[in-house]
């Protein structure tokens, strides 16, 4: 099996797609933790390119998606937002929990 036929196929497309979503709010939130009350400047600048950088790393992988299997870019499109949602959602949790404890 080619790696065009695998990326095709709807289930290896949504997976990969929901794991670099997963993985972009993911790196949001760990830049998040460089950030301290005192001087909130030295935190965001990792965080801007937490953001940006997931923006272009995302990007690029949308597009090279299209050329390399056309016909899993729907699903590869759809299951990125949905993780990047779902990911966010989970962090703005835990941060909500966090802001509670202290």
């Amino acid at each position: 099996m080619q790696l065009r036929e695998l990326l095709s196929i709807p289930g290896v497309a949504g997976t990969l797609g929901f794991l670099v979503g997963v993985a972009m709010i993911a790196a949001t939130a760990w830049s998040k933790n460089r950030s301290i009350p005192a001087d909130s400047t030295d935190g965001i600048v990792p965080m801007m390119v937490s953001v940006i950088g997931g923006m272009l790393v995302s990007s690029a992988l949308m597009i090279a998606y299209v050329v390399v299997a056309r016909e899993g870019f729907v699903y590869f499109g759809l299951a990125l937002a949905g993780g990047f949602v779902i990911g966010l959602g989970v962090i703005s949790i835990v941060l909500w929990r966090k802001s509670f404890r202290d």
